[in-house]
């Protein structure tokens, strides 16, 4: 039994250790959202130093005979805020602005909080709580993860759940970090 203790603390010390990966903000991705209507999005983020990320998302979603284009584009400000209970967490303050065209056009602005956690090597963990001024303004709270399957390579999924009238939003996809 006392075998099982120290091997577990054991395993438990080199995923604590490893744990220490830089969090990656370069990346380039791609993939499919399902948020009221679906179809395929690209996204990119671009760290410009120390504390500024500029990211954008294009997205093309469908439903029925209805197409809109949804287009994001927005910076991060790393806040270097540290977690006591984690201090290799990222917080970060988000803002920026979104436009739908198509058979629905509309403009607003977008502004939050998120933090991002490199559980191991291989796991990244993020959220993020904002609030939209586009369409029926709305608050919305996201999670994802991103499982590393090379220093190059990630699968990412994400699920936001909106307050109000606006659709939930499901992301999967994949992306190359540079």
């Amino acid at each position: 039994m006392k075998k099982s203790y120290v091997l577990a603390g054991i395993i438990a010390t080199m995923f604590a250790a490893g744990a220490q990966a830089n969090i990656k903000w370069d990346y380039v991705g791609a993939g499919y959202t399902d948020a009221g209507g679906d179809g395929p999005y690209i996204e990119g983020s671009y760290r410009l130093d120390g504390n500024w990320v500029v990211e954008g998302t294009y997205t093309r979603l469908s439903e029925g005979p209805f197409d809109v284009n949804f287009v994001q584009a927005g910076v991060n400000y790393l806040t270097g805020f540290k977690l006591d209970f984690s201090p290799t967490t990222q917080t970060y303050v988000l803002a920026g602005i979104e436009n739908a065209s198509g058979d629905a056009d509309d403009t607003g602005g977008y502004a939050g909080v998120g933090l991002r956690h490199p559980l191991t090597p291989q796991v990244e963990l993020y959220s993020e709580a904002a609030y939209h001024s586009i369409g029926d303004d709305h608050g919305s709270l996201a999670g994802g993860i991103a499982f590393y399957l090379s220093p190059d390579w990630a699968i990412r999924s994400n699920i936001a759940l909106n307050s109000g009238d606006t659709k939930n939003e499901f992301r999967f996809g994949v992306s190359y970090q540079f």
